[in-house]
C-alpha cells in the first residue's frame, strides 16, 4: 500500500503525470497495432499466424487498452500494471520464446527495436517516478 500512494503523488507531478499521458498514447497506439493484426490488416493473414501470437495480440490489445486508461487518469495502480504487463507480456515472450516469434530474418531486427523502445519508455518512467519534485 505504501508503493501505491508513493505512485499516487509521483503521478501528481507535472512531468510524472504529463509523461504517464505520453505513455498511454503509446499504448493506445499499441492497440491499433493489435486491432490490425486481429483484422488481417498487417500483411498477414490473423488465422495463418501461430496460436501465441494470437494470444498475445487479444492479451496485449487489452492489457494496452485497460493500462492506457488508467494511466491516463493518473490511478496508482496503472504504474505496477504498466511495469508487469509489459515484462510479462513483451520481455518475457520475446526472449525466452524468441523463436516463436522470428519467421522472416527482419523479425529479429523488428523484436530488437520493440524490446529497446519499451526498455527507454520504462527507464525514463522509473526515473520520473523517482524524481523529488
Amino acid at each position: 500500500m505504501l508503493y501505491l500512494e508513493f505512485f499516487h503523488t509521483a503521478l501528481q507531478r507535472p512531468w510524472t503525470g504529463a509523461y504517464a499521458k505520453f505513455l498511454a498514447i503509446v499504448l493506445l497506439y499499441g492497440a491499433t497495432v493489435h486491432i490490425g493484426n486481429i483484422a488481417g490488416l498487417t500483411g498477414k493473414p490473423w488465422l495463418s499466424t501461430p496460436l501465441l501470437w494470437r494470444g498475445l495480440d487479444i492479451a496485449l490489445l487489452m492489457f494496452d487498452v485497460v493500462s492506457a486508461i488508467a494511466l491516463w487518469q493518473g490511478l496508482a495502480w496503472s504504474v505496477w500494471l504498466v511495469f508487469s504487463g509489459i515484462s510479462l507480456l513483451q520481455f518475457v515472450p520475446y526472449t525466452l520464446l524468441r523463436s516463436q516469434f522470428i519467421l522472416n530474418p527482419e523479425d529479429a531486427q523488428t523484436l530488437n527495436g520493440l524490446l529497446g523502445t519499451e526498455a527507454l519508455l520504462l527507464g525514463i518512467f522509473i526515473l520520473l517516478l523517482g524524481l523529488k519534485k
